[in-house]
């Protein structure tokens, strides 16, 4: 038997939208609510399984060569380390980029973000270190990672990369972390549930469901009759066997679609936590 998941109470805030309106308008404030998360237990196995372009991506840390490659100390003010950060680029573009940490030949970067990223079989991926040391023009370290798909694949809690200056590079690569919930974030309003946000690798992405939806039917109960609270009552209720959602678009056309707890794969600009 598998561990209680631990779950994580619906969020309530207030949407940029609903803000600006209030504050050009005096209108209503609607508070948005989020549906709950909750983490999966060791061992249990998310399905459906992550995207196989979808990778959970960290530095682990570095170990870096005592003096810089033409001899000399790193910091010619205060310590004799380095201080240094990562960064993975992307087809060149910048991905990911840690915190600076002061002072150390072996950074680990605690405070640095955990989080999924896209990364296609096609793109080009590149890994450096640098010292945030103005005098320091040149990389620590440079190196090419040719197939994220096969590194993410393997049995190893880490992948270590060799510098050609004599340093290693090590770092966190898996297959995309996961939690489970349903999605999706709505907005309460007068006539209907406006839905806010939907995680694309969620059951409610996997349902189509999209920002600007109205909900206008929960679990066969019109949300206009429904009385304050009862929506989130009905939405956490039936979350676990499917919540039954009438959805109209902004073209007026209603659809039906049922949103079971499941799978869900957030990407590091999706605002998710995933530790």
């Amino acid at each position: 038997m598998h561990a209680p998941a631990r779950w994580y109470g619906f969020r309530v805030r207030f949407s940029a939208v609903t803000i600006a309106t209030m504050s050009l308008a005096c209108g209503a404030v609607y508070p948005e609510v989020s549906t709950p998360l909750r983490t999966p237990p060791p061992g249990f196995e998310l399905k459906p399984p992550p995207p196989k372009d979808l990778f959970f991506v960290r530095f682990k840390g570095a170990v870096i060569p005592k003096k810089t490659r033409d001899g000399r100390q790193w910091d010619s003010v205060g310590g004799e380390a380095p201080d240094p950060y990562g960064k993975i680029l992307v087809n060149g573009k910048e991905l990911i980029l840690t915190p600076i940490e002061s002072d150390t030949l072996t950074p680990t970067w605690p405070d640095q973000e955990a989080a999924n990223y896209r990364i296609r079989a096609t793109d080009k991926v590149q890994v450096e270190l640098w010292d945030s040391n103005p005098l320091t023009n040149l990389p620590i370290c440079t190196e090419a990672l040719l197939n994220i798909a096969e590194l993410a694949a393997g049995d190893e809690p880490f992948v270590e990369i060799d510098c050609d200056n004599g340093g290693r590079v090590n770092l966190v690569i898996q297959p995309a972390h996961g939690k489970i919930g349903l999605g999706f974030d709505y907005e309460l309003r007068n006539a209907a549930a406006v839905v806010t946000r939907v995680i694309k690798e969620s059951p409610a992405g996997r349902a189509g469901l999209r920002t600007g939806d109205d909900i206008v039917v929960v679990q066969g109960k019109a949300v206009q009759a429904l009385e304050e609270g009862a929506l989130q009552s009905l939405v956490n209720a039936n979350a676990s066997l499917g919540v039954k959602l009438t959805i109209k678009n902004d073209e007026g056309t209603q659809r039906e679609v049922t949103v079971k707890d499941g799978s869900i794969y957030p990407l590091h600009t999706e605002g998710l936590p995933l530790e």
